[in-house]
């Protein structure tokens, strides 16, 4: 008995390490130039710079993950040390997964989910940590402590709005629906004053530090209000990759639905509404990065729909050849990343990240606005790729590095341009094709800049302007 437990406890942690090597494979082979992930590491890095979001940093997002993707930059200002921190989330939430499958299937099945979930995950944003929350609160149903279960759920539903204020708030009502539902089925009304405990403390925290940083006041400028144009006005649709993390999330919900009814099982009716609100961070732009998080999320009751009807399909001498092969996809995709020799060590917070230098082209427009700011001049940089020359260049200048629609708050973003083109000592650069280089990008900003300015040089698709004399 005692050489079958321990197998089992060395199988565990070597299954345990294939997940941990599939996620390390992917994050740290993923490709430089993303600015789903350059913004939010601008934003963890001036954080580590001591600039307040809302107050100094107009961000239409709420704060939790940039402050703890913030807290390795504090050792080492580098996206490789921000994508360590990615890593270990992904891996505790893949391992996390594991346990939570293997208890219902077996360690095959298991394997073979979290490594296929593994393939798909790359990016660290807030989608991500909304996932983890969501996750952590369905692990929390199978702790033997009633009571330590609801607060900690009341914890980890508090800090989903801190995470991300339209998912996050639908996981908070939602979780908070099933605390009273089942306190109310199994007579025991005390946990609902626990679980609001464990609500409490969080919002209460973050309430105390918008007031010592005064903050509170752009902080309901940009997350409230901002939000509103923010929902409204980048609305997009892009099912490029997104049908097979659909048809994942459509399955998993069938799978809930089929539990739930045919066993009465609790868990799956947690796990189908707290996946609702996982699936909402696809509201309003439905793409990739904001449906992957669901299609996992739900791949959780599609394994055990696999389970349940094919018991066989997994057994113990097929798992390792699907185990291998999927590893084998990823490590095949890795090594052709790793094996490119497109890596730079000319800049300096993108040492060891693949494709940086695809970014060298840039330096000469750095050097220039460099040059002319030691001249005493004022640069504005208007375009969504403000944040690779401010990465590159080792700084921050908020709001430019994350100019979006509804990032601003309810300030009219057209007053930005107009106060770059009203100073004669301003230098402006921006893209020829503002208007078509990305959905956010606010509009008018280039037609005012056209209209209030004298080209006086250019780069590549960047025109530099300067205000014309009077």
């Amino acid at each position: 008995m005692n050489a079958l437990v321990k197998n089992k406890k060395i199988t565990t942690a070597f299954f345990c390490f294939l997940i941990v090597l599939a996620v390390c494979l992917k994050v740290f082979t993923f490709r430089a130039g993303v600015l789903d992930e350059l913004w939010p590491y601008d934003l963890s890095r001036a954080i580590t710079e001591g600039i307040i979001p809302y107050k100094d940093y107009p961000i239409v997002s709420m704060p939790l993950f940039s402050f703890i993707f913030a807290i390795p930059l504090l050792i080492s200002k580098t996206l490789f040390a921000y994508r360590v921190m990615a890593a270990l989330f992904f891996s505790v939430m893949l391992v996390a997964m594991y346990f939570l499958i293997e208890k219902r299937t077996s360690a095959g099945y298991a394997l073979c989910a979290a490594l296929f979930a593994a393939r798909f995950v790359e990016l660290a944003t807030y989608n991500m940590l909304i996932m983890f929350e969501a996750l952590l609160i369905v692990c929390c149903l199978r702790l033997k402590n009633r009571k330590t279960a609801c607060f900690l759920t009341g914890l980890l539903a508090a800090l989903a709005p801190l995470t991300k204020q339209s998912s996050g708030s639908i996981l908070l009502l939602l979780v908070t629906g099933l605390i009273i539902w089942s306190a109310v089925k199994n007579k025991d009304k005390k946990i609902i004053g626990i679980y609001l405990a464990g609500v409490v403390i969080p919002l209460v925290i973050f309430l105390i530090y918008l007031i010592c940083t005064s903050s509170f006041y752009a902080f309901w400028d940009c997350c409230f209000f901002g939000l509103f144009s923010f929902g409204g006005e980048n609305a997009a649709i892009r099912l490029e990759g997104t049908l097979p993390m659909a048809a994942i999330v459509i399955a998993g919900i069938a799978g809930d639905i089929y539990f739930w009814v045919k066993k009465r099982d609790e868990e799956s009716l947690f796990h189908l509404l707290t996946g609702i609100a996982v699936v909402s961070n696809a509201v309003p732009i439905f793409e990739y990065y904001h449906i992957v998080m669901g299609g996992l999320f739900f791949l959780i009751p599609v394994t055990y729909l696999i389970r349940e009807f094919a018991p066989k399909i997994i057994h113990i001498n097929i798992a390792p050849v699907i185990a291998v092969m999927i590893l084998g996809i990823i490590g095949f995709f890795s090594f052709e990343v790793i094996s490119d020799p497109r890596l730079s060590d000319k800049w300096d917070e993108l040492k060891l990240i693949p494709s940086v230098a695809e970014f060298d082209h840039l330096e000469p427009l750095i050097n220039a606005k460099n040059k002319l700011e030691s001249e005493g001049k004022n640069v504005t940089v208007f375009s969504s790729s403000s944040v690779v020359l401010a990465v590159l260049d080792g700084y921050c200048d908020p709001p430019y590095d994350m100019f979006l629609k509804g990032n601003l708050g309810t300030k009219d973003p057209l007053d930005y341009a107009k106060e770059a083109c009203g100073d004669s000592n301003n230098v402006i650069f921006i893209a020829s094709d503002y208007n078509e280089e990305n959905l956010q990008n606010p509009d008018g900003i280039l037609e005012y800049v056209q209209s209030h300015c004298d080209p006086i040089g250019s780069f590549e698709n960047w025109i530099i302007y300067c205000p014309k004399t009077t």
